[in-house]
């Protein structure tokens, strides 16, 4: 357990630029890293999939949870670009 807390906050390299990622934003991310290993039976590591995560984000859904956020907007007000998928599930 131990290491998985150190690997939850290690920094990540980004461009060159570490990143630090407290435990407490990384919850979401071992949850999925469990049910993957559930689900194939391996799974990459924590800072692995917060990785892959950065590196998939589109500029679109990056700016849409910066409105949502800065305008506490819900997500039913907001007209989701029609070629992007609006995922509120949060899973």
């Amino acid at each position: 357990m131990s290491s998985e807390v150190e690997t939850q906050t290690a920094p990540v390299e980004v461009e060159g630029l570490p990143l630090v990622v407290p435990p407490h934003l990384t919850e979401n991310f071992e949850r999925a890293r469990r049910r993957i290993a559930d689900q194939y039976g391996s799974s990459p590591e924590v800072v692995d999939l917060l990785r892959l995560w950065l590196a998939c984000a589109r500029s679109r859904q990056i700016k849409r949870e910066f409105e949502r956020a800065l305008f506490d907007l819900n997500a039913r007000s907001l007209d989701p670009d029609q070629e992007d998928y609006l995922d509120e599930t949060g899973e």
